[in-house]
């Protein structure tokens, strides 16, 4: 057996410097809850305008995460990620300075074409960089990312409010351009990943990432490990997902994705100063009480993290997904029963992310950056990616729809029903992948020895 010594400050760097794309993640699509009652004023926007504004940036994610795939493939993962964030930057500075709707939207939706670029791209670079053991909390630490970049959006919100006379939410938007050029120049400083690098010929240089990651010895091993994966299938294509012993897989990780979307997480993100409002707060408040979001959400994000690799991928699903159903429960009857009481529907909010960041938030990530086989791994996250990205844009142009339509307790009972629905679809069909290689896991789900 090959003694594994990880150098962990390297591998630390070098995931830490992915998981900023991760934090711009984050940033972007929360940012826009601080920024609505001020768009609604400027465009005169209807609950139905107001779903297309925020969705913008959710269909411009699904058009790059439907495409990053094919193109990390081709120009690898670290290229992959200087695109992502280039993007985003371009977006925070474009959205903030617009003066007509349709410049807005254009630039929310090149923004969210690098939120889905980065969301298909980074999971993978940090999967294929970690060691086995550390490889579930490593790709956690991405999802403790998005939730950092989120809070930071709120933060920034409200401290902007409170201390900018005019045009708050321009700057509210540009404010993201500042960890987005950090981000680019970091970027420099990672390697590709050894993967990669064996999948277009270049074995020596993935050694020495690898040597620089644990040791020469296991270097060598997991080399041959890499080679042995790749000489058994061709080059992957997207025709190639459709092979029966691979289309469950696929299809296993689309429905995760759009799971933990429709779980309606993304509804309280983006729309939590207006539920927040619903319950009579002024509108500072209700920016005040979002920040409790954010900061819960860091907190919880950490039990992933901590526990993954010990308790295991579906057993924090499963109760993840029960205390999620639980709160959601609460957060209806509540605006069925007494709207008004604020503090209630805040405390049920916060249980709610609480369960979300402890569970299917990171572990979602980190089961997607596992399960696919190593030929066809870009172009299967690709379509997760996409049937992820989907359904937010689903839940967000509903959300508002069904709130000014029906109450805003229907779209909260109809997140219960699904919670109840995932928990079983995770009992049955997730399988667990504690413990094992990338290419362990392919041999028992796919069959290639």
């Amino acid at each position: 057996m090959v003694e594994r010594s990880y150098n962990l400050k390297y591998v630390m760097s070098i995931c830490i410097v992915a998981s900023l794309g991760g934090f711009l993640f984050g940033f972007d699509i929360s940012v826009i809850s601080g920024t609505l009652s001020y768009l609604e004023g400027m465009f005169d926007l209807s609950g139905t305008s107001k779903g297309l504004v925020v969705a913008s940036a959710i269909f411009g994610c699904v058009f790059g995460a439907g495409g990053i795939g094919k193109i990390s493939d081709t120009i690898g993962r670290k290229k992959s990620l200087f695109l992502a964030c280039l993007l985003l930057i371009i977006s925070a500075i474009g959205s903030g300075w617009s003066n007509s709707i349709g410049l807005f939207v254009f630039y929310r939706f090149i923004g969210g074409v690098g939120v889905g670029a980065a969301s298909g791209v980074a999971p993978i670079y940090i999967a294929e960089v970690a060691p086995t053991k550390i490889r579930g909390g490593l790709v956690a630490f991405y999802q403790l990312a998005i939730v950092v970049g989120l809070s930071a959006a709120y933060v920034s919100n409200y401290f902007i409010e409170l201390n900018t006379a005019e045009d708050s939410w321009r700057w509210m938007f540009t404010a993201e351009a500042a960890p987005g050029v950090l981000f680019f120049a970091a970027i420099f400083l990672i390697p590709e990943t050894p993967r990669f690098l064996v999948k277009i010929g270049k074995t020596a240089k993935a050694g020495s990432v690898l040597s620089k990651i644990e040791n020469e010895q296991y270097a060598s091993k997991e080399i041959e490990n890499i080679k042995k994966t790749l000489a058994h299938v061709r080059k992957g294509s997207l025709k190639d997902l459709l092979e029966p012993r691979l289309l469950r897989i696929v299809i296993i990780g689309a429905l995760l994705g759009i799971f933990q979307q429709i779980s309606g997480v993304n509804a309280v993100l983006f729309y939590a100063p207006q539920i927040f409002e619903a319950t009579g707060v002024e509108f500072s408040a209700s920016l005040l009480q979002s920040t409790f979001i954010g900061l819960v959400f860091i907190v919880f994000s950490f039990i992933p993290l901590l526990l993954v690799d010990k308790a295991g991928r579906k057993k924090i699903l499963l109760i993840g997904m029960a205390c999620m159903a639980g709160s959601l429960a609460v957060i209806s009857t509540f605006f069925v029963m007494d709207k008004t009481n604020s503090f209630g529907i805040l405390i049920a909010v916060l249980c709610y992310v609480a369960a979300y960041a402890g569970s299917i938030a990171s572990v979602t990530w980190i089961v997607l950056s596992e399960i696919f086989p190593n030929r066809i791994r870009a172009e299967a996250m690709a379509v997760a990616n996409l049937c992820l990205w989907s359904a937010n844009t689903l839940l967000t142009l509903t959300f508002p729809i069904l709130e000014e339509k029906y109450g805003i307790q229907t779209p909260f009972i109809a997140y219960t029903v699904i919670c109840v629905i995932i928990f079983f679809f995770v009992l049955y069909y997730i399988p667990e992948t504690k413990g094992k290689s990338l290419e362990e896991i392919e041999e028992e789900l796919v069959g290639i020895k």
